[in-house]
């Protein structure tokens, strides 16, 4: 299970987050199962996004050079901006879901340790 970890000590983890997610935290019962789970999700978001937006670049940039600014270039430009637009929204960008697997894995180490 881990040991329950300080108030101070908690706020000090997880001041990188956003405030709704720092309150989220604050009001989760923090278990080293389910910060291995949450670690887990946010690695796989990791993943999602840097797949998808390796071969979107890959994509978009092969078409700009070979077909310039046309059509199928701007729908693959819209389709990856769809994409990421509602990734931001819905599960967080790549950069905050980094950030979540830091404050996870120190506040694993700190309930561990």
């Amino acid at each position: 299970m881990g040991k329950k970890l300080q108030p101070k000590v908690l706020e000090d983890i997880i001041a990188v987050l956003p405030a709704k997610e720092r309150d989220s935290l604050k009001a989760q019962e923090l278990s080293t199962e389910w910060l291995n789970e949450r670690i887990a999700y946010c690695k796989g978001l990791l993943k999602r996004d840097l797949w998808f937006g390796l071969a979107w670049f890959v994509v978009y940039s092969v078409s700009l050079f070979t077909t310039g600014f046309g059509q199928l270039t701007v729908t693959i430009f819209l389709i990856g901006m769809s994409y990421f637009i509602y990734v931001i929204f819905k599960t967080g960008s790549f950069g905050l879901n980094k950030k979540r697997v830091k404050v996870y894995e120190e506040l694993l180490k700190a309930m561990e340790g």
